[in-house]
């Protein structure tokens, strides 16, 4: 029902506007070399249309709505146009004062609200798999305050609805900034005491050149009775331990001269309680720690250091049973700490080349058991207006028994105006034996607007963070696909 009046209220608003329209179509067809028994089969081809439509059919107002073509013949015997995306909103100022208020469906990025320190807020835990549907309102003031309220519903996802509140305060000149946060996940089943809670506070202050930061989060989950039940029971001094959640960072420290180079350092500190919960953001629980982070930069020199350290362990205690010498059953405690340091040098040279050599130690541990995770990674890379050279090596786990050596490269080749050559190559040696991918495109610009692709390989292997796509590292093999496609905009 709620979708049907949103629904009509935007074709109602398109039809009383000035309506403008561009979109997009893709086409695919490809085969692909399955075996050796019957070589190359060739997949159905794709065809996907998107159109796009706004307009403003007021003044301080606009409206948007997205359709894509849907060519399951189960659902109807003619392909579908269907609703995509779509929002109305309106908005108003005057002397600094304003609001802006906007009605959508199936758009995420209404979910977004400013950073926060302790991640309260995840996109992907809130907008019901890209399908939730609400109302968003701004509010500013001229005393440089702002406030954003959201209210979502997932009405194809369990019928969970979702609060976002956060209001915004600077004073001083912008030294001090303020903020509160309040969340709410109320769950289907309708119960008043059903529902997941976070307010939070945060505070940056500037002084000079050095930034103090800090956020602290309490939650609240009343029909989860195993943590009702520890929140009542600790006592003052496990404070922490509880449904709290805090992190501070102080940064703008720094050591050296001009002549010798600045060490920039920037440490912090966090906490997750025992029973905090938070299922509209990042769900970290029980667990403290504390990060360094610095660099130094060589003066006169395109060269830059860095080295991060962090720590990490569990605020309460597993406890486990061990055996000792004597045969009998002993308790032990294990907290699971964690460590972590990162060192990198970056150097420019000249001509456009860039290169980097970096080292991750990471020693960890779990349920007692000692584990170490060392990285070594090294990269160079070459830029100008007629091509792009990326190479890049990897060995993971250093010194381990899963120990990975994986090779990266990637090339980019300006030919013309009009084409373009890509080829994207990796390789991974282990104990088991060694894996490749090659992927290759050619792209011709047929016009502004239309781009022509005939591709070779899997295109996804190394696509974000070449040898550090852990996917392939761990299981990737090459795939013999040929594909051609073409893309438009209208």
């Amino acid at each position: 029902m709620k979708k049907i009046f949103l629904l009509s209220l935007l074709f109602s608003t398109f039809a009383l506007s000035a309506v403008n329209m561009e979109g997009y179509f893709e086409s695919q067809f490809g085969k692909t070399y399955e075996s050796d028994a019957f070589e190359w089969n060739m997949w159905d081809p794709n065809f996907y249309v998107e159109t796009r439509l706004f307009g403003n059919p007021i003044a301080n107002s606009d409206f948007y709505l997205k359709f894509y073509a849907e060519k399951d013949y189960s659902l109807a015997e003619n392909p579908l146009a269907i609703f995509s995306e779509g929002h109305i909103s309106f908005q108003q100022d005057k002397d600094g004062n304003g609001f802006s208020t906007t009605l959508f469906t199936r758009e995420s990025a209404y979910y977004w609200f400013d950073s926060s320190m302790l991640n309260l807020t995840n996109i992907n835990s809130v907008n019901n798999d890209g399908n939730g549907q609400g109302v968003r309102l701004d509010l500013w003031h001229s005393h440089n305050g702002s406030m954003s309220y959201l209210f979502s519903d997932f009405s194809q996802g369990g019928g969970d609805d979702i609060h976002l509140f956060r209001y915004r305060q600077s004073l001083l000149q912008n030294k001090i900034n303020t903020g509160l946060f309040f969340q709410r996940k109320h769950y289907a089943s309708g119960n008043l005491q059903e529902y997941n809670q976070v307010i939070a506070h945060d505070l940056k202050v500037r002084f000079a050149r050095y930034y103090f930061a800090t956020e602290f989060a309490i939650s609240k989950v009343p029909s989860d009775s195993t943590i009702t039940y520890m929140n009542q029971n600790y006592e003052t001094a496990d404070f922490f331990k509880s449904n709290i959640a805090t992190k501070l960072e102080f940064s703008g420290l720094r050591f050296g001269t001009p002549n010798f180079g600045y060490w920039f350092v920037t440490p912090g500190i966090f906490s997750y309680g025992n029973t905090f919960q938070n299922y509209m953001g990042d769900n970290q629980s029980n667990s403290f720690g504390y990060w360094i982070n610095s660099y130094y930069l060589v003066p006169q020199r395109a060269v830059t250091f860095t080295l991060n350290y962090n720590r990490s362990q569990k605020i309460v205690a597993d406890t486990i049973s061990v055996i000792s010498f004597s045969d009998s059953i002993l308790s032990k405690e294990i907290y699971d700490p964690t460590t972590n340091l990162f060192a990198e040098i970056y150097i420019e040279f000249v001509n456009g080349f860039k290169g980097k050599i970096s080292f991750n130690k990471k020693n960890e541990e779990w349920q007692g058991n000692p584990y170490k995770h060392y990285d070594f990674f090294s990269e160079l890379s070459v830029e100008n207006h007629l091509a792009k050279l990326l190479t890049q090596f990897k060995i993971k786990d250093l010194g381990e028994t899963l120990e990975k050596h994986i090779v990266g490269i990637e090339l980019s080749v300006n030919l013309t105006d009009k084409w373009r050559f890509f080829t994207r190559g990796l390789i991974a040696n282990d104990r088991v034996g060694a894996r490749h991918s090659i992927f290759g495109e050619i792209q011709y610009r047929l016009s502004g607007n239309t781009e022509l692709y005939l591709q070779y390989g899997p295109n996804w292997w190394g696509q974000y963070g070449l040898v550090n796509d852990d996917s392939f590292a761990s299981s990737g093999e090459m795939k013999k696909e040929i594909k051609l496609m073409i893309k438009g905009w209208f």
